[in-house]
């Protein structure tokens, strides 16, 4: 098993606590000579709009090992949307690792992919993405959620 198969379980164990309190099921974790950090989303627990996976991830490395994150690795069981990309461009994070883009019910708006809105901020080619790490397993748990 890999690093990162062994990050993206943990990041969809955060997925399910974050469904079992009634929060959106995604989970991230983000890794860096400092660390590594297990979050989860908090949209609804928090009552607040961006507080999804990936954002709870920068912040919370941000806030503990400064804001310069271009060492860290950040991997996420689905897509990051625009917001969550934004923060993460800012952070400085180049390297992603993404289990899955959609399931069936859960699908990004048009043709919105993390790659294509780098091409669109001239980006693309400061970035590592990896993708599709336990893709099956992913899917399989959001499938099974009735998404």
């Amino acid at each position: 098993m890999t690093n990162h198969e062994d990050h993206v379980r943990q990041a969809l164990a955060q997925a399910r606590i974050a469904e079992a309190v009634g929060d959106h099921p995604y989970g991230s974790v983000i890794t860096g000579p400092a660390g590594t950090l297990v979050v989860r989303n908090q949209v609804e627990t928090t009552h607040d709009v961006s507080a999804h996976a990936e954002l709870v991830a920068v912040r919370e490395a941000g806030r503990q090992w400064g804001l310069d994150l271009s060492d860290a690795t950040l991997i996420t069981t689905f897509e990051p949307c625009a917001m969550c990309l934004g923060a993460i461009v800012n952070s400085g994070v180049r390297d992603l690792v993404i289990a899955i883009q959609s399931v069936p019910g859960i699908q990004a708006s048009g043709d919105y992919t993390v790659e294509n809105l780098l091409d669109l901020l001239g980006l693309r080619d400061e970035f590592t993405i990896t993708r599709g790490v336990l893709a099956d397993e992913v899917t399989e748990y959001y499938v099974g959620l009735g998404a």
